[in-house]
């Protein structure tokens, strides 16, 4: 049965909602394609299907104008909504003041409803460069403690995303999406089970057609410079499968240089949607990566088969997993 859900990206304008719906959309080479967006005007539409469901999107514009009106008319905008992301740029101290008290008015509202949902606050722009800045680790405290009222009332969950970590984004949205359904607690468990049972294994990623990743797995310590290369990596191989029609790619690449990867990517469709598998290897010995493969694709029809009784409603989200 299908299950709609609406979600809504709110924040002040320039904060970088648009931006980081490009990240989710494009993931490759982001920084290009967001050059010269411009402001979006009122309120942008559109949905998506995730597994079986259809969640409708709202990108609300961040600029005065239109903040004051959604608050004047919050029943009309903001009714409804069963998922909220709201973006602050970390950057910008001289307005968090200003994010704050629309945050505010908008939980204030959610309050009187009732609605008692997940709240995704997305601290925006904090690209990796800055993690040790101390202006901007001290921005995040002063925006912890400001924001810590709202959390009486609220399941709040904060996160800290940048176009340059494009990782951060993916990860950040799908954390929402899995707070509306538990059918992905089953999925990760699969993840988690696989890796237990194969050797030299640096990251495991599934995604659906929509860039919204289901399960994932990398490595402990890997750094966040390698995780974005892996992505990367996961963009050029599903392009090569969609490009040429295939619907397996391997690959062998560095992550630096001492450190060689081998890579499969399995693409498959199930009821009219499209799911892309990554395996990465980090490579020893040319026998254990022919081993690894191989048990791996023996698994593919397994976790289709999960997939599927996940469309139909059909699987037991608490059942343990074990490929063989």
């Amino acid at each position: 049965m299908v299950s709609d859900k609406k979600i809504a990206l709110l924040g002040l304008d320039n904060a970088g909602k648009t931006s980081i719906l490009t990240a989710m959309r494009k993931k490759f080479d982001v920084p290009a394609h967001v050059k010269g967006l411009k402001p979006t005007l009122k309120v942008e539409r559109s949905s998506f299907q995730f597994l079986d469901h259809i969640i409708y999107q709202n990108d609300f514009g961040g600029q005065r104008k239109y903040v004051d009106e959604y608050l004047a008319h919050k029943v009309r905008y903001l009714s409804g909504i069963d998922l909220l992301y709201f973006v602050i740029d970390i950057q910008d101290s001289l307005r968090f003041e200003e994010a704050y008290k629309f945050l505010e008015e908008v939980l204030a509202f959610f309050k009187e409803m009732k609605y008692s949902i997940p709240i995704m606050i997305l601290y925006h722009k904090f690209d990796p460069k800055l993690k040790e800045d101390p202006t901007i680790v001290n921005n995040r405290l002063r925006l912890q403690d400001m924001l810590k009222p709202l959390q009486e009332n609220f399941e709040i969950h904060y996160y800290e995303t940048s176009i340059f970590a494009v990782k951060s984004i993916i990860h950040a949205i799908s954390k929402g999406i899995y707070f509306l359904y538990d059918h992905t607690v089953a999925i990760q468990k699969f993840v988690d089970d696989m890796v237990k049972k194969m050797d030299n294994v640096m990251a495991l990623l599934i995604f659906e057609q929509n860039g919204i990743e289901l399960g994932s797995y990398f490595l402990d310590h890997i750094t966040l410079q390698i995780k974005k290369k892996i992505l990367i990596l996961y963009e050029m191989a599903q392009y090569r499968i969609i490009d040429e029609n295939l619907n397996t790619f391997e690959f062998s690449d560095r992550l630096d240089p001492f450190t060689k990867i081998s890579g499969t990517i399995q693409s498959f469709e199930i009821e009219g949607l499209r799911f892309f598998i990554l395996l990465i290897l980090e490579e020893h010995d040319e026998q254990t990566i022919i081993d690894q493969f191989n048990y791996f694709e023996n698994n593919h029809a397994e976790f289709n088969e999960i997939l599927k009784a996940i469309l139909l409603d059909d699987y037991p989200v608490d059942q343990a997993l074990n490929p063989n």
